[in-house]
């Protein structure tokens, strides 16, 4: 023990003269001999100290590694593939007007909410209102001579050609006013679905056309979120499968289950397509934002589950350390699929096993240990 202490007292001596002067190179390399010479006489004596007291309890003791252990038992495994996704509205619509003319009014703003059926642009109607109203006096003087000539018909007067023309020309004018009508109320663009007016397209005093869009509306209360998954996954992914969506952007999640399952892979980049319905009353969630998934793709009620950082490899395998009659034994395993910071065991473990925790890292095989609460 004397020996011990010379040693500690001329390391402390050479290391408190470095800072009180500052020693040349050659004065620098005979001290760093010296002090690699007191570190082996150190270790030397410790060595000694130690096979004296091998046979103690104290010794004993002190060699024991303290570590945290962790019982095994069945548990609940979930693994998740995790995968970007869109927002999207089904009912995003860029509505275009059916018959072109000029248009006369708008009669919403962006932004506003419409309802189904809400007209929102009238474009100009004079030429084929007066069409219509000529329609509709001649169909009127057409029905009550066609009518005039049925009675006489019914009393068998009268030739049957003469009936069939007049007939055939009510009939002909009821088609075209049927006709003209539906055209003039094609020049009222309304909207197809309840929603938010998004975008107007065209102006007062501009001509609208058929095929060119007149205006966008956007009825989010209900969105789907999509997302391409690969092929490898065809045939694990079904319809309900549960998912954790994630939108980074509002700080929000969901919950939620696949609604749809692709059918068709992707040659282009082998994905196949889902998605997920979600109602969206607030409005919280915008079409072509992003969100996060995580696709349940495994799960079991049973399985054998440790910390992932206890897991180390060697030329053998992947190996963990439990706790058996005191002492550390080294334990091969097959590893299954790992979630975060948690791994599923195959094979090597069964319930009952202590595995070390913490503190395996100072273990090996054999090693003594003081298992700590």
């Amino acid at each position: 023990m004397k020996k011990l202490v010379i040693l500690f007292s001329t390391a402390a001596l050479l290391v408190s003269s470095c800072g009180e002067q500052e020693l040349s190179l050659e004065a620098k390399q005979t001290q760093l001999t010296t002090l690699k010479s007191d570190l082996v006489n150190l270790k030397g004596a410790i060595k000694s100290l130690e096979k004296e007291l091998i046979g103690t309890t104290a010794i004993r003791e002190v060699l024991k590694v303290p570590v945290r252990v962790k019982t095994l038992s069945s548990e609940t495994f979930h693994h998740y593939i995790e995968q970007p996704g869109t927002v999207s509205s089904k009912e995003n619509i860029l509505v275009s007007a059916e018959m072109g003319g000029l248009v006369t009014a708008i009669s919403a703003s962006e932004g506003d909410r419409v309802t189904k059926g809400t007209t929102i642009i009238t474009l100009d109607s004079e030429v084929m209102q007066n069409n219509v109203n000529e329609l509709e006096y001649a169909l009127a003087l057409a029905k009550t001579t066609f009518e005039r000539q049925e009675s006489l018909w019914l009393q068998k007067i009268g030739s049957e050609l003469q009936y069939l023309q007049i007939k055939n020309q009510f009939q002909s004018l009821e088609n075209k006013f049927a006709a003209a009508t539906a055209q003039l109320e094609k020049l009222n663009i309304s909207a197809p679905i309840s929603g938010t007016l998004e975008e107007i397209f065209v102006n007062a005093g501009e001509l609208a056309a058929p095929g060119r869009p007149a205006f966008r509306i956007v009825n989010a209360e209900n969105v789907v979120v999509e997302a391409d998954v690969a092929e490898r996954y065809s045939n694990i992914l079904k319809k309900n499968t549960p998912v954790n969506i994630k939108f980074n952007s509002l700080g929000t999640s969901r919950k939620a289950k696949l609604n749809f399952i692709g059918q068709v892979i992707n040659p282009a980049n082998r994905t196949f397509k889902v998605n997920i319905e979600l109602t969206n009353k607030n409005g919280e969630l915008k079409p072509n934002s992003v969100a996060s998934l995580e696709i349940r793709d495994f799960s079991s009620d049973v399985a054998m589950v440790v910390p992932s950082q206890i897991v180390k490899k060697d030329m053998r395998g992947d190996y963990l350390f439990i706790a058996k009659n005191g002492a550390a034994q080294k334990t091969y395993i097959t590893l299954g699929l790992s979630q975060k910071d948690s791994s599923m065991i195959l094979e090597g473990l069964s319930a009952g096993d202590v595995i070390i925790i913490q503190g395996y890292n100072e273990v090996v095989g054999g090693s003594k240990l003081a298992i700590q609460e």
